[in-house]
């Protein structure tokens, strides 16, 4: 049964899914049968070749479905026993049609016990991107159509900040006394979280606590007990300081990632510093990186090539080393224009350009002008390492809250993603945050020992995109040795377990030359699975005076937001 349909008939279903007394009418081998799948999933997915935190999060996750499902404590120690690998079910057919048919007596729904685990995994305030990996599997395994699950995320932050709203005078008489406390205490709670939690500059900006004060939070929370029901976490979250926990794994606590900006020089770092291109809150991010920008517009040249991006209602863009990036834009506009680009086809017709790099004999004149791209190349690919080391601290700081970021990026966005990975592979703290990764025309090292150091930080995909046919980025890498490999021209070659978690994409059917990476990027995404905007709705990607229409638009939206 797969859960998909009409928007009417979808939030029926997902409404129907939060019902608490629903839940604990399902019968005892339909709550065995789905916690014992669970138990197969986190062990093949997370503890089976998991380090010591990620085993330690298999199993608390494990014991909160437990709580959930109220199965005796005898079966518990069974399935804990499984997850550890022993007697474990590897065949998960049987239980997937208990499942199904527990729940198909049309009072049920197949999502129920999936968005009552997500709630009760929500009460600590953390959304796990390993748990939302786990959730995707379960989905898989259930027939669930992975939209109807971010649906029931929706109305997740929907429920969650549905209280925004001034006290009324009837509330105002009979919970003054309740209300009065909770602005005291929500006070001491801001004053903090403004200094430790989003620092000095997030004073701006908080959605949710900051923007409504004290009175907000038991709004919150009323809205948490109707999703969560008569739990345990109904009576954490129904507090002041519970809404404050749920503003941090919700983003809303804060002016998020809008307010980061450098307060003083990193190393050799000038600008870094995030812009929003979407409207609405999320359980979920996504960061994308662009590789160069080709306009002198500020944020916009950074939003431009996401410009149809739909994948979350919390989408931001990086802006980094703008004057560099600008540089390099020009030149490899400059470059794939004219007779050089001419020269360069004709070259590459005649030459076998899938061998190695060296392989290929350059036109004269390309190679006479090759400074103009190597001098900005070089300066670009220097500073993205600093800049992807200090994305990584950023992302440790969590400024957007306690939930999953996806990180998608282009040329040396790609490689500032990658250097991210790197330094967060190196810290125990980071485990969770990252969920999924995709990096298109990556200049970094194909090499398997790099790439198995950030699939520790990464619960979900890591989605290599790259084309053989990418002459621009050979010849960036003409000097190296033959025995090296670029990530952007050819696969990631795996033999161990990591080989599920890469995935390898040929794009050389769309992609001609590196610069196709942004011309084309709709074409990439659509191809990836990403959610895009209509192809009727689409912006399509053309010339300055569009560009700049657009860039003009955004501009006044913006200035809009801040008056």
């Amino acid at each position: 049964m797969s859960l998909s349909g009409s928007k009417s008939s979808t939030d029926s279903l997902i409404l129907k899914a939060f019902d608490e007394e629903l839940f604990q009418s399902l019968s005892y081998p339909t709550k065995f049968a789905f916690a014992n799948l669970a138990t197969i999933i986190l062990h093949q997915d997370f503890y089976e070749y998991g380090d010591v935190e990620t085993r330690k999060f298999s199993e608390n996750t494990l014991k909160k479905i437990f709580k959930v499902c109220n199965l005796p404590k005898s079966t518990n120690m069974s399935l804990l026993q499984q997850l550890y690998g022993n007697n474990i079910t590897t065949d998960p057919t049987i239980l997937i049609m208990t499942i199904k048919e527990g729940i198909s007596d049309g009072c049920h729904n197949i999502l129920m016990p999936i968005c009552k685990i997500l709630t009760f995994h929500l009460e600590d305030g953390i959304y796990d991107s390993r748990f939302r990996v786990f959730l995707r599997h379960l989905c898989a395994l259930l027939s669930i159509d992975w939209d109807t699950l971010e649906d029931a995320e929706e109305y997740l932050v929907k429920m969650l900040t549905k209280g925004e709203h001034k006290e009324s005078d009837g509330s105002r008489s009979t919970n003054i006394t309740e209300h009065k406390k909770a602005r005291l205490r929500d006070q001491k709670i801001k004053k903090i979280k403004r200094y430790v939690t989003i620092g000095a500059a997030g004073g701006i900006g908080g959605l949710l606590i900051g923007v409504s004060g004290g009175l907000a939070a038991p709004f919150v929370a009323s809205g948490a007990a109707a999703i969560i029901g008569t739990t345990a976490a109904t009576t954490a979250l129904a507090t002041t300081a519970g809404a404050a926990i749920l503003g941090t794994a919700f983003g809303v606590a804060g002016a998020g990632l809008t307010s980061y900006k450098m307060k003083k020089r990193v190393g050799n770092i000038e600008q870094f510093e995030f812009v929003k291109f979407s409207e609405g809150c999320s359980l979920q991010t996504i960061i994308v990186v662009s590789g160069w920008i080709t306009r002198n517009s500020e944020n916009c040249a950074f939003t431009y090539p996401w410009r149809n991006l739909r994948a979350s209602k919390e989408q931001y863009a990086l802006v980094y080393e703008s004057k560099y990036l600008l540089e390099l834009g020009n030149a490899l506009t400059y470059l794939l224009s004219g007779v050089v680009a001419t020269a360069v086809q004709q070259t590459l017709m005649e030459t076998a350009l899938h061998g190695l790099l060296t392989a290929i004999a350059w036109p004269v004149a390309l190679i006479s002008i090759a400074s103009m791209i190597d001098n900005p190349w070089n300066v670009c690919i220097s500073r993205s390492v600093e800049i992807g080391e200090q994305l990584a601290e950023t992302l440790l700081q969590r400024p957007n809250g306690h939930k999953p970021v996806t990180l998608i990026g282009f040329s040396l966005g790609a490689r500032v993603i990658f250097h991210c990975l790197l330094k967060m592979a190196s810290r125990p703290e980071s485990r969770g945050i990252i969920d999924n990764v995709i990096l298109l025309g990556a200049p970094v090292s194909a090499s398997p020992a790099q790439w198995e150091l950030t699939c520790k930080v990464v619960a979900g995909r890591i989605i290599n995109g790259y084309s053989s046919n990418d002459w621009m980025l050979k010849f960036l890498y003409r000097t190296m040795s033959i025995q090296f490999s670029i990530a952007g021209i050819s696969p990631i070659k795996f033999t161990n377990y990591n080989r599920h978690k890469i995935a390898n994409h040929e794009l050389s059917h769309i992609i001609t030359g590196h610069f196709d990476y942004v011309s084309k990027l709709d074409d990439i995404l659509d191809e990836l699975g990403i959610k895009m905007e209509t192809v009727d709705k689409r912006i399509p990607y053309s010339n300055e005076r569009e560009e700049q229409e657009y860039i003009s638009i955004r501009d006044s939206s913006n200035n809009i937001e801040e008056n």
